[in-house]
């Protein structure tokens, strides 16, 4: 009995050891290859996977995030972009689901869960998928058994929020991960976020350094207009203030204070997000962006550095919460 407990634990480590995964859980807790944790409190699109190798694939996994306009503004996955190219012959799928498509497969509406976008590949030329015992995700699974994709849903209301995110397993020993931050899992080194942080002397919390990693990627196309002109601002137009903009920005939409706040305003979070780092990226003197901040963030706990500023360039009658 003993000798086969000890053999099951040998295997139990095995199947681990050959194991690589990434995972979100509750939209917003990443947990990288490398099991490090970090935050991802940003209500765009982001590259959690790009190009890496698993087996005969290069894989891309890309989350869109967003705010969920419930009371109690949860962060929630509500778009995902997969992507697979295969090495041997360089052909290609591309596709995208949301929590509507999804739900309709689940349902048994449609035949796939996800719609292809592009490439030369079909889904059901790469994946097998079918109905699930869970309803509340959908998994792709590569047909050479090599890695596994799965879609957490949220419905809302109910709980289904505590499952939404995504889980990349990649069981093939022929595993190259691209490095952070080109995607937010990582290569597998562990602190990769907090070592980019140290290296590059930035002062502020790791969540300033994903929001400054996330919109300086130049390989990420936006789709939301919000996220887009925050993007290019950050990338063309900061000369120079670009981690300032993050350190002083990613507040409005990581904490939920401001982002509450800014909602009952009547103005979404990632146009607030957007008006500060153009504010900042201006050194603080575009007065476009400067007034539409004021209407924004008026009532709202003081962004430091940012708030007193607005009201003295722009908005005399600025409330600010201290």
């Amino acid at each position: 009995m003993l000798k086969l407990i000890l053999l099951a634990m040998v295997f139990v480590a095995v199947v681990h050891a050959d194991t690589h995964t990434c995972l979100l859980r509750k939209g917003k807790k990443l947990r990288t290859f490398g099991n490090t944790k970090e935050r991802v409190k940003i209500p765009c699109k982001y590259h959690a996977i790009s190009a890496t190798r698993c087996g005969n694939y290069k894989v891309t996994v890309t989350p869109g995030n967003a705010i969920e306009a419930d009371k109690n503004k949860r962060y929630i996955v509500k778009t995902m972009y997969v992507g697979v190219e295969r090495i041997s012959d360089g052909m290609k799928f591309e596709g995208r689901s949301d929590l509507h498509i999804a739900q309709k497969f689940l349902d048994g509406v449609k035949p796939a869960p996800f719609n292809k976008k592009d490439g030369a590949l079909n889904i059901t030329d790469v994946f097998d998928f079918g109905p699930t015992t869970e309803d509340d995700k959908v998994t792709l699974a590569a047909k050479d058994g090599s890695f596994n994709i799965t879609f957490g849903l949220y419905k809302a209301g109910s709980t289904w929020h505590r499952k939404s995110g995504f889980q990349f397993d990649c069981y093939s020993a022929d595993f190259e991960p691209t490095d952070y931050p080109d995607q937010l899992c990582g290569n597998g080194t562990k602190h990769e976020a907090a070592t980019f942080k140290a290296d590059n002397g930035f002062q502020d919390r790791r969540q300033a350094t994903t929001f400054y990693n996330v919109f300086m990627n130049q390989g990420l196309a936006q789709t939301d207009s919000d996220c887009k002109t925050t993007a290019d601002t950050m990338a063309k137009k900061c000369d120079g203030f670009e981690y300032e903009a993050a350190q002083k920005c990613w507040k409005i939409v990581g904490r939920k204070r401001f982002h509450k706040c800014v909602t009952r305003n009547l103005e979404k979070p990632e146009s607030a997000m957007r008006h500060c780092v153009e504010y900042v990226c201006s050194n603080y003197t575009d007065p476009n962006s400067c007034h539409a901040l004021s209407d924004e963030m008026d009532g709202c706990s003081n962004l430091v550095g940012v708030s007193e500023k607005v009201r003295d360039h722009c908005a005399p009658d600025l409330t600010i919460r201290f």
